[in-house]
């Protein structure tokens, strides 16, 4: 529970709508593995968030400070560099005296909504804010939805949250599968009533129970063995037998069939209560040729939002035949549309309903960048970064500054242009990147060529050998000699029972103990400059 004298407050309407002036704000998500932060555009177009990003879960140590001066630089920390963080210091230091006075200059206080199903983060959320010039907003169940519409005791707001913001993208009737910790599927009718859902254990918890009550199956890497998994079916265009003839394999491969399994009985479920894909009739869900306030468009086509850490590997599973990763019996392609920040457009349906506004569809470039009317020239300025690697380091935000810091290696994925109404409708473009640990978030296209540049900087730095951390190894340069003359360079791509898998440049793999490891990185450093991906 937030302190009275914080300024997170429980929502209480009118009086948490946004102010007259109030042009931009931010959504928080609370939840078990990190923290998801959007920013969102000018309320008089849309309350929709414009830009994504994540951070590591809060410690005691960040708000354990002595002075208002050093929680306002913890908090900094948090916020991403360029608007973001003017918005709330404006281009002065980072300190108290700038934020009061950005203020004055903006006329309100910036405005946190929170969704959280974290009590302990919401306490230490609580506490971050207490001395900063801000309101935070902590929004409740009934804020989305009523007992009247299908909400029920114990529904967590989270579930709720991401339904909102399905309904938004998609329209009704509405289903969103949310692969996170816990797997979990929300669905409503074709007039926005919630139908139910379940929840059960995601990828990882599956894997791990096994760990832990199977005394004689091993400790997987979850992330590291599905990747391999997907990859081998990708290169060899072979999906993997689902007879394993590994215990490894067996582990991973049954859960990912009980997955898609499970998954695709759902979708059919909910098709048999909502009824089967249909045509579109010209006009039908508009007023002349407009959406009506408080409407859905109509989700004809039955598509299904996808989201998580999970969304990318559960959106492969219900494409076609699996997505070419299993070999099981031939199936169809379910329409998904894989959604980052659901909460987020969720938050923003809330603001538009108590503001008496309308929300505009969010509008999304297929995640693969492959909208058919992008023009080629726009599309190759923009792939050009789709498959880049990517390393960012996530430092334990302490009062002090010190202890390990949590370095994940990332890939980009996707890009989708979102328009800038305040520069003339401008496009500009944001990066999916899904991390080594499952998370994923979008950076625009500074941060991006930063994260790339921190990748291949960090992929060519030595490896300490007393390093206790051997994920933080992942994405280190390596080279190695064979047949005694010819060197072949490559990358660290994972860690698993003691072993990194290594992908050299030419797309063969094999797999490091630490002694190998620490001579392939010598090798490499004593021959920088033959290294195709040196600086």
């Amino acid at each position: 529970m937030s302190d009275q004298n914080s300024n997170l407050k429980k929502s209480a309407w009118p009086e948490s709508s946004l102010s007259k002036n109030e042009r931009r704000f931010f959504s928080i998500s609370l939840g078990n593995s990190s923290i998801n932060w959007a920013f969102h555009g000018e309320k008089s177009e849309n309350c929709n968030p414009t830009f994504f990003w994540r951070t590591p879960m809060l410690s005691l140590e960040d708000v354990e400070c002595e002075t208002p001066e050093e929680l306002v630089k913890i908090f900094f920390r948090y916020l991403p560099k360029g608007e973001v963080g003017n918005f709330f210091f404006g281009n002065g230091e980072q300190n108290l005296q700038s934020a009061l006075e950005e203020n004055n200059r903006r006329g309100h206080l910036p405005t946190y909504y929170l969704v959280s199903t974290n009590s302990t983060q919401t306490d230490l959320f609580s506490r971050l804010v207490s001395c900063l010039p801000c309101r935070a907003i902590e929004l409740q169940p009934d804020d989305l939805f009523s007992e009247a519409e299908g909400a029920y005791k114990g529904i967590g707001l989270d579930r709720l949250a991401c339904l909102r913001g399905a309904m938004c993208v998609t329209g009704l009737p509405a289903l969103v599968i949310d692969g996170g910790t816990a797997l979990t599927y929300t669905a409503a009718d074709q007039n926005g009533m919630i139908i139910g859902g379940g929840i059960t254990c995601g990828m990882r918890l599956r894997l791990q129970a096994l760990e832990e009550h199977a005394s004689a199956l091993p400790a997987l890497n979850v992330e590291a063995e599905i990747s391999r998994i997907l990859d081998e079916a990708t290169k060899s265009c072979t999906p993997a037998d689902i007879f394993a003839k590994n215990t490894k394999d067996a582990m991973i491969i049954g859960a990912l069939v009980e997955v898609s399994s499970f998954v695709r009985n759902v979708i059919e479920v909910w098709m048999n209560k909502v009824g089967s894909p249909k045509k579109r009739k010209n006009g039908e869900g508009t007023e002349n040729g407009k959406k009506k306030r408080g409407d859905f468009t109509k989700n004809h086509k039955r598509i299904v939002a996808v989201a998580g850490g999970s969304g990318n590997l559960i959106a492969r599973l219900l494409d076609e035949d699996d997505g070419g990763v299993l070999g099981t019996s031939p199936k169809p392609q379910i329409p998904t549309k894989h959604c980052g920040g659901l909460i987020h457009f969720g938050i923003s349906w809330v603001l538009c309903a108590k503001s008496n506004q309308t929300q505009n569809v969010a509008r999304f470039t297929n995640t693969s960048g492959q909208d058919k009317n992008m023009s080629a020239n726009k599309k190759k300025k923009w792939m050009k970064y789709v498959g880049e690697s990517v390393i960012k380091d996530f430092n334990p935000n302490n009062a002090s500054g010190d202890g390990d810091s949590q370095t994940f290696k990332g890939q980009v994925v996707s890009f989708s242009l979102w328009e800038n109404k305040e520069d003339g409708n401008k496009e500009y473009p944001l990066f999916r990147i899904v991390y080594s640990d499952g998370d994923e978030e979008d950076v625009d296209l500074t941060e991006v060529k930063i994260l790339m540049n921190e990748y291949k900087a960090k992929g060519l730095q030595a490896i300490d050998p007393n390093n206790n951390n051997p994920e933080g190894f992942i994405g280190s340069r390596v080279a190695k000699i064979f047949f005694g003359a010819q060197m072949y360079f490559g990358t660290v791509l994972s860690y698993a029972d003691k072993l990194w898998r290594v992908k050299y440049d030419d797309d063969d793999e094999e797999e490091f103990d630490r002694k190998e490891l620490i001579a392939a990185v010598k090798i490499c450093e004593e021959n920088r400059e033959s290294d195709p991906q040196a600086p």
